[in-house]
């Protein structure tokens, strides 16, 4: 007998589909590229199932990036409280971040793209930011928590170690795109532990 699949069940699948289908389109069109109507095709539905599930194609990404944002959290939340040592842990997480993004090269810079966008709609960059300081102050807790573990204290609040953090991986993509031989992988894990290691002391300092 065929197991019934409730209304909202088939809602949350062709949400999830359509979001697997935008960030497939997305890398591969830009923000700008981009369109609803090959967003719907990509994913097998009509263009009135994405708007069935969001207001727009702002909506949409930004949907989209507050599901790319959440599994990054649970990723950084593994690396960095599962390593050892803090050096392992700023390690792990740099090289993570470079590798991410040798395998995600147009992630970075569509959304370059969309926050660019956002910057002159007032009503779309307010819920983007509200969007990206959740990721980081999800990320500065995982940072506190870090720091408690192995008797250290940070310089800085952990929300602007976050941010450097972030703002510097943003950079090393933006230079990848352009010039792919102009920062390794291996140089930008080890920028981003110095760049770690610098924002804390031990306790007693």
């Amino acid at each position: 007998m065929a197991t019934r699949v409730s209304r909202s069940e088939r809602k949350a699948r062709t949400r999830e589909d359509l979001l697997l289908a935008a960030r497939t389109v997305f890398l591969r069109r830009g923000f700008h590229g981009a369109s609803l109507d090959e967003i719907a095709e990509e994913a097998g539905y009509t263009k009135g199932a994405v708007y069935s599930n969001f207001a727009g194609k702002d909506d949409l990404y930004l949907a989209l990036l507050g599901a790319h944002y959440d599994a990054r959290i649970a990723a950084y939340v593994e690396l960095m409280l599962e390593e050892p040592t803090y050096e392992d842990a700023i390690a792990a997480v740099g090289r993570f971040m470079a590798a991410a993004d040798e395998r995600d090269p147009d992630w970075l810079a569509t959304l370059a793209e969309f926050v660019s966008h956002a910057a002159r709609d007032e009503s779309v960059r307010r819920e983007y930011v509200r969007t990206r300081e959740r990721f980081l102050l999800a990320i500065s807790d995982v940072i506190n928590a870090l720091v408690e573990r192995h008797g250290l204290r940070l310089r800085v609040p952990a929300l602007e170690a976050a941010r450097a953090s972030s703002v510097l991986a943003r950079g090393y993509s933006a230079e990848r795109r352009l010039d792919p031989d102009a920062v390794s992988p291996e140089v930008f894990a080890e920028i981003n532990a110095a760049l770690m290691r610098g924002l804390t002391v031990t306790r007693e300092e």
